[in-house]
């Protein structure tokens, strides 16, 4: 990659803007932890419940449409961490979550397709009674896919045009950091002087 290509001030504000890195320099400085940039206990037990919900009703639709169990198991993944990949701003706080969540299911999953003894079976049911339980599965993952959406849009950051308090105290707790590391530079560029 050439330096023409390669833009360091870009990478910097992408690292700036990570949520866990502005609750860091927020802690570094002394000043107390965007509550909004985290989610309760209570919040990730009810994203991973409907983590779950989707990735089941998914399993379930394509074992009712004739995939073995396996191969339902493995367009279920595949299909989730799409959904995952779709909810990308890097200041949301549901990303951390719903990545480590996909993660979790892509090693689980990936092993019990691999060792299962199921994996290999048909659903082997009356096809009128697969189709209801395909339509029911149907309906439970739209249902989680709007509550997942809904909790995301609510802790999606406000696009203003003026600065609001958190953000300018980020920014002021980003210039002490960065005073700070300038003086530690010093510090250490003085001791190096000294010892020479």
């Amino acid at each position: 990659m050439t330096n023409e290509n390669f833009d360091v001030q870009n990478v910097d504000n992408q690292i700036l803007l990570n949520p866990d890195v502005k609750q860091r320099i927020l802690m570094m400085t002394g000043e107390s932890k965007d509550k909004k940039l985290e989610l309760t206990k209570d919040q990730e037990k009810q994203i991973a419940r409907h983590f779950a919900t989707m990735f089941y009703a998914l399993t379930t639709i394509h074992w009712c449409n004739g995939a073995t169990l396996g191969v339902a198991w493995q367009k279920a993944l595949e299909q989730m961490s799409s959904f995952v990949k779709t909810k990308s701003n890097p200041e949301h706080p549901m990303n951390k979550y719903l990545h480590a969540l996909d993660n979790q299911y892509r090693r689980d999953i990936s092993e019990r397709i691999m060792t299962s003894p199921y994996s290999d079976s048909k659903i082997e049911m009356n096809s009128g009674r697969a189709k209801q339980w395909s339509q029911h599965e149907t309906q439970e993952y739209k249902k989680s896919l709007q509550f997942m959406n809904d909790m995301y849009k609510q802790y999606m950051p406000e696009k203003k045009s003026d600065v609001q308090p958190k953000v300018v105290s980020f920014k002021i707790a980003q210039e002490k950091t960065y005073e700070q590391m300038l003086k530690i530079l010093q510090i250490n560029q003085m001791t190096n002087e000294r010892a020479a």
